[in-house]
């Protein structure tokens, strides 16, 4: 892998946890005005779909409507990747509902770990050292940025149950995605 490729796979990481981190403001800003959980998530794929449509609009205009038949395994993948990355959604704002944003996004970070250990699980195949030392780091950092070496930190269970669900889903939707 070139350095450049390393850079721009640290720069997506970073933007990626950088707009989790801001849609979850939004969305404890929107639980401030009473909004709901399942409104405000129905919003983000309302628009979502709005923005597809668009996009996929002016593709078909610049192809001139040629499109490229699915397979029925291309859909189940799909439709797994989507309905876990929704799920991501759902169990993230509902975990920003009782924990602080910063801790909510450091949980769904946790995805790193996760993902090594479904590979390992699914492919059967040991993690190779780069990736062991990467979870260590990545535990290493969740444990100081949750401030976990303090006794008295008082943090909702609800909130990092629905964390780690996050990050679970959002494990399926990464491995489905590379897959």
């Amino acid at each position: 892998m070139s350095n450049n490729n390393i850079i721009k796979g640290v720069f997506l990481v970073a933007l990626g946890a950088t707009s989790y981190g801001m849609l979850a403001t939004f969305v404890k800003l929107a639980y401030q005005e009473n909004f709901t959980t399942a409104e405000v998530t129905s919003s983000q794929f309302i628009l979502g779909i709005i923005g597809i449509l668009i996009i996929n609009l002016f593709q078909r205009t610049k192809n001139k409507n040629t499109a490229i038949k699915a397979s029925p395994k291309n859909i189940f993948h799909l439709m797994l990747a989507g309905t876990s990355l929704g799920m991501t959604s759902v169990f993230y704002y509902l975990a920003v509902k009782y924990i602080p944003v910063s801790i909510g996004i450091v949980l769904l970070m946790q995805t790193v770990w996760m993902g090594v250990l479904l590979e390992w699980f699914l492919d059967k195949k040991l993690p190779s050292t780069q990736k062991i030392v990467s979870v260590i780091i990545v535990l290493f950092g969740t444990f100081l940025a949750t401030k976990l070496y303090e006794f008295n930190i008082k943090l909702d269970w609800r909130g990092i149950f629905w964390g780690i669900l996050a990050a679970a889903s959002f494990t399926t939707t990464m491995f489905t995605a590379n897959k």
